[in-house]
């Protein structure tokens, strides 16, 4: 009998820890130390140490991945993309292949207007130079929306126009400073599964049921909030229900 196992079974198998790499109980010092860098230069910093200390937090938080190859500054032209991610072929877990593929590009934003059009716009042309599927941002503040948080215009609406525009081979997710800090006890490969799925199926929502003026509410809630009105109904025969995507079932568990 074989006792060994090919290294793409062993990736789709792999839990999201042997993706990216957990901060370990001794490195947490270190890693409060890159977040609270970026928040006191928001506060007093110039606009290089600005940028540098974010970039540094995510130098970190992106060389975690076990997976990948990461190549911080890289200038193409006049202009600077903060972080390449280069996965490493042959060692690509279903998701990655299917929706990344070998390269994802990351954009630091350390100031704190949220992320605009221009910036949605400027990330996807990166996006295309360098033939790769997903941006991420790391902010401040998220992307922009309407007066009445509607997410289909400013920049929240930018990035979901394009996705679908791109037959969702164009994808731009984002990441607030309070998100990454919670890197001290989540995963990041985790939760940017989980953004990547909200963000699509969003986009494959119907809103014109959506009953409230405040579009701003998570879409993940707006799930677990219609479990518990689906539930007594009946509707939802499992505990983990296979009607809502994985990654809300994430949620709902902890409810």
């Amino acid at each position: 009998m074989k006792d060994t196992i090919s290294a793409k079974r062993f990736m789709n198998q792999a839990k999201d820890e042997e993706i990216w790499e957990p901060i370990q109980e001794g490195e947490k010092a270190h890693f409060q130390e890159l977040v609270n860098e970026v928040k006191y230069t928001l506060e007093k910093g110039t606009k290089k140490e600005k940028g540098d200390s974010m970039e540094d937090l995510m130098t970190y938080v992106y060389g975690r991945f076990l997976i990948a190859h990461v190549e911080p500054n890289v200038y193409k032209g006049d202009n600077q993309i903060d972080h390449i991610i280069e996965f490493i072929d042959g060692l690509l877990p279903n998701f990655v292949q299917n929706h990344i593929g070998i390269r994802a590009i990351g954009e630091s934003k350390n100031h704190k207007e949220s992320i605009s059009v221009r910036d949605v716009t400027d990330l996807v042309e990166l996006l295309r130079s360098k033939k790769a599927k997903l941006g991420i941002f790391s902010s401040y503040k998220s992307f922009s929306r309407g007066r009445n948080k509607s997410p289909w215009i400013n920049a929240e609406g930018k990035r979901r126009k394009l996705a679908i525009s791109n037959n969702n081979e164009k994808i731009i997710i984002g990441f607030t400073i309070e998100e990454l800090e919670s890197l001290l006890e989540k995963n990041f490969y985790t939760m940017l599964k989980q953004k990547y799925f909200a963000l699509i199926d969003e986009i494959d929502d119907d809103y014109t049921d959506y009953s409230t003026d405040d579009l701003s509410i998570p879409y993940h809630i707006r799930l677990i909030t219609a479990k518990g009105f689906y539930h007594p109904c009946h509707l939802f025969y499992h505990s983990s229900p296979r009607n809502l995507p994985g990654y809300a079932n994430v949620f709902t568990s902890t409810q």
